[in-house]
């Protein structure tokens, strides 16, 4: 089974996480006089913060934290998806998420009972940029001590036989390509058709627009499906 996913993450939301941030924040090494320095603190450093604060979104999901997750195969209608309020817990999230593909697989294995021709087939997830996304699952999952399913391959695992990445097949190794860019050049419906992208995730769950980061990120679930066909000649 095919899992296509995608995820999207905030800055960490503990002190620990803030007081790191700021820890990093240095002064530019051109400054010299301590009162230049004291200057810059004054007027630069709580912006200086902020920033570094706000990367920890991209920080792989050693400070960052996952906010929503979704996913889908090639089976109509299997799909899932949730953003969790700021009142509940990535433990919680992340387990709901597991237990949703144990439930495909175990469908999928019920199918091939009495069936001699049929076996169930294992659990390889697709993602663009998969090893940030499984990179900030499996990291997640062991800060959250929350078992990690067999499926989940750990950051030494390998593109195009633990997992498939819609960035590297089109890209190559170390070469990048945006998914918006990509979906555009194989005229795939673009996730970002609408208002929201994941710059401006942290924001909205900030205001509360759960429903809108999910729909937001279902998107960008189809959409990693809908261009790996492409990608595999399939012509979804």
């Amino acid at each position: 089974m095919i899992l296509f996913l995608d995820v999207e993450t905030i800055p960490g939301q503990t002190e620990a996480a803030r007081k790191a941030a700021s820890e990093g924040v240095r002064p530019p090494g051109t400054l010299k006089k301590p009162e230049s320095i004291a200057a810059w603190w004054a007027e630069s450093g709580p912006a200086a913060e902020l920033e570094a604060w706000r990367r920890q979104s991209l920080d792989g999901g050693t400070l960052g934290e996952l906010v929503s997750i979704a996913a889908c195969t090639d089976t109509e209608g299997q799909q899932w998806v949730r953003c969790r309020a700021d009142d509940e817990t990535e433990g919680d999230l992340l387990s709901e998420f597991f237990a949703a593909v144990e439930a495909w697989t175990e469908a999928d294995a019920a199918q091939c009972v009495g069936n001699p021709h049929a076996w169930p087939v294992d659990v390889w997830p697709v993602a663009h940029n998969a090893a940030f996304d499984l990179g900030f699952l499996w990291r997640r999952a062991i800060v959250c001590r929350v078992p990690v399913p067999a499926w989940l391959p750990g950051p030494m695992a390998r593109a195009g036989k633990e997992y498939g990445d819609s960035m590297g097949t089109w890209a190559g190794y170390g070469g990048r390509v945006a998914l918006d860019t990509l979906c555009r050049a194989l005229g795939v419906s673009s996730p970002k058709a609408g208002d929201l992208d994941g710059a401006g995730v942290y924001d909205a769950w900030r205001a509360g627009d759960y429903d809108r980061i999910a729909a937001y990120n279902l998107r960008d679930a189809h959409a990693v499906r809908d261009v790996w066909h492409r990608l595999q000649g399939k012509g979804r």
